[in-house]
């Protein structure tokens, strides 16, 4: 008959204390400062914090205190639909999302070096493609040399026949805006 090895457990005993944590007084973004009530705000928390789904809306709503115990299921999906649908509140959201994908940044990160660090895994590639396109992107150069010489030419000879025609046309060509000097340069005065 043959035995497992069994594994040591530590022994039980008093265990480490935990060095208090700082208080984090998180501060609430501008956008959900101009809520005009904290059951705004609560309502905009609780939309995080709700399973998501059919009446998700309606249960924040009724957790951040809007409503009252005899309001119908109809009257509930109302406040929570006009909420939903607030500026305010849309402002105070998108705030929010912005926090929760920032607070997410270590964890898909860790996700992100766990895959290119399993040679095995299914977007092994792509994970290794997506962050060298992020740290070392491809650059293109693209010069262009435009001649518009002929373009020069040809604007300056419709303006001298404009000129032609005003004069022939009796109209005082002095009291015109003055014209811009559209005459081609040459190779000399390119260069300079």
């Amino acid at each position: 008959m043959k035995t497992e090895p069994t594994i040591a457990k530590r022994p039980r005993g008093k265990r480490r204390e935990l060095a208090p944590l700082e208080p984090v007084d998180a501060k609430d973004g501008p956008a959900m400062l101009a809520l005009p009530t904290d059951r705004h705000r609560a309502f905009v928390r609780a939309l995080y914090t709700v399973r998501p789904g059919h009446g998700a809306r309606v249960k924040a709503a009724k957790l951040a205190g809007f409503g009252t115990l005899q309001s119908t299921p109809q009257t509930m999906a109302t406040i929570a639909s006009r909420l939903s649908h607030d500026e305010r509140v849309l402002g105070a959201i998108a705030e929010e999302d912005q926090k929760y994908i920032r607070s997410s940044a270590p964890r898909a990160i860790g996700a992100l070096a766990r895959l290119i660090e399993n040679p095995n895994a299914k977007d092994h590639a792509r994970g290794i493609a997506m962050v060298l396109d992020r740290t070392m992107p491809l650059e293109t150069v693209v010069k262009v040399n435009h001649d518009a010489t002929p373009a020069f030419k040809a604007t300056a000879e419709v303006l001298a026949r404009i000129a032609e025609l005003a004069a022939r046309a009796g109209i005082d060509v002095s009291k015109l805006p003055p014209m811009i000097d559209v005459t081609p340069a040459s190779e000399s005065e390119r260069a300079a």
